[in-house]
């Protein structure tokens, strides 16, 4: 990497996994094939902070868990899948608006042991370090925006495609063994399996029950591990032109490992990944999709729902018969009539 890159990158003051345990940070440090020279003091924070912050993981632990482990996902998740920068972010935001609906936020993904106990103390310290939109384009962005809940699980195991944005050089291996999970062991598959039913059991404890809707690329090629977990989920796979795609998505990794990243990488190297991925990815979920029960699956392109979007959603709720369209339809017009100029 050039020195004008190293220059270039806006990494955060704590770096996302010195939030959660210092057992877990070594355990995807050496797994993810060490930190490289030059991001080692970056990398000092992955040491202090998560020591001063055991307390809060602690207290978690006793308090919640129980309850966490008793909650019951009486609603099965409604699933957003699709490749990265198809439009999953504004189809989740929009959901989001609908009050009958919950999500997994920025904290809780940043924070995914500590969040419930974290509400007054540690959500104030990391609202400071969250930029106002995100890195990769101008979508505004804060600690209670709807986030994808495989950043929690990057910071709860080392079995998530997402450990890939700290250890780069790793990432053929992890979408290979936990995207596809055509190379994870058993024991592997289940951790994450266990980990992801936390994640969601814990958001639905602090969403009072309501029906999930998550926005995660990653389950684009994970249909049969969710149907797994979920047999009657629902899901709306959204779709854009694969150019635009393309190059949207090479953006999207140069400028999150130049945040996160704890290693090298070069953008040769980049460009193939984003290539080998978005073919195997897509042949994946064609070739699954016909598992999802009929009545369970809407496909969008993204272009209608940009140019028609109240329309494409009525639609939406109507053939996958989710109830509340009524009460949503106002707040995401709202919501819609308020957002910036967006590119």
């Amino acid at each position: 990497m050039g020195e004008s890159m190293q220059k270039a990158r806006r990494r955060p003051i704590i770096h996302p996994l010195a939030i959660n345990s210092l057992r877990h940070c070594l355990r995807v440090c050496r797994r993810g094939g060490g930190i490289d020279p030059g991001y080692r003091i970056h990398a000092a924070s992955l040491l202090a902070l998560p020591m001063l912050l055991a307390p809060l993981r602690a207290v978690e632990r006793l308090w919640f868990g129980r309850r966490v482990r008793a909650t019951d996902i009486a609603h099965p998740p409604l699933f957003i899948v699709g490749h990265w920068r198809t439009g999953t972010t504004h189809l989740h935001n929009l959901l989001a608006q609908d009050p009958g609906l919950a999500f997994v936020s920025t904290f809780q993904t940043l924070s995914p042991a500590s969040f419930l106990t974290g509400l007054s103390t540690l959500r104030p310290l990391i609202a400071r370090h969250v930029p106002d939109t995100r890195h990769m384009d101008n979508m505004p962005l804060s600690v209670d925006s709807p986030q994808e809940e495989e950043f929690a699980l990057c910071n709860l195991t080392p079995y998530s495609f997402y450990v890939g944005w700290y250890f780069p050089r790793q990432m053929r291996e992890l979408f290979h063994n936990y995207v596809l999970f055509d190379g994870a062991s058993s024991q592997a598959r289940e951790e994450w399996a266990e980990v992801y039913l936390g994640v969601l059991k814990k958001a639905t404890l602090r969403a009072r029950g309501k029906r999930l809707v998550l926005k995660n690329p990653v389950n684009t090629g994970r249909i049969r591990a969710l149907l797994d977990l979920f047999p009657d989920a629902k899901f709306i796979h959204i779709y854009r032109s694969p150019y635009r795609v393309f190059k949207s998505t090479q953006r999207l990794h140069r400028t999150t490992f130049d945040m996160v990243g704890l290693q090298d990488i070069a953008d040769g190297e980049i460009e193939r990944n984003v290539l080998d991925f978005y073919r195997a990815l897509m042949t994946r979920f064609f070739e699954d999709k016909a598992l999802i029960p009929e009545g369970n699956l809407v496909e969008l392109r993204f272009e209608d729902l940009e140019h028609r979007p109240m329309e494409e959603l009525a639609r939406l709720y109507d053939e996958l018969a989710l109830p509340g369209w009524a009460a949503a339809y106002p707040r995401i017009r709202a919501y819609l009539d308020a957002q910036p100029p967006y590119k």
